[in-house]
């Protein structure tokens, strides 16, 4: 996994980082990237599970969520992340892949 510096940088606060940040302390999970938006500021430099390992010159590692967004903020319209790419691994889609064996309406046909 590769550690780098990435800036990012918009035209104003209106527009939007486009990235969805994932994770914090209170979560008791790393700080890292659960979505990009296509054509966004942040499209091309960051993606899904990279961990930010710092937010300018604050290290990342013990931010809550809120304070993560916070320093976002407090950035302006440059953002410098320190990221480790593909830090994170996604948890496994849990949802079943064949048929369902057993539905609602099934479960309705049981006398009790």
């Amino acid at each position: 996994m590769t550690t780098m510096a990435v800036t990012l940088q918009r035209h104003d606060k209106l527009q939007p980082w486009g990235f969805r940040l994932q994770g914090g302390r209170d979560f008791r999970m790393a700080l890292s990237i659960k979505k990009v938006e296509l054509n966004s500021p942040a499209h091309g430099y960051i993606g899904p599970g990279d961990m930010i390992l710092g937010i300018g010159n604050i290290d990342a590692s013990q931010l809550t969520h809120v304070q993560a967004q916070t320093a976002i903020k407090q950035q302006g319209n440059v953002l410098h992340l320190t990221v480790r790419k593909g830090g994170v691994l996604e948890p496994p889609n849990l949802k079943p892949r064949g048929p369902v064996k057993f539905s609602a309406y099934t479960a309705s046909q049981f006398k009790f």
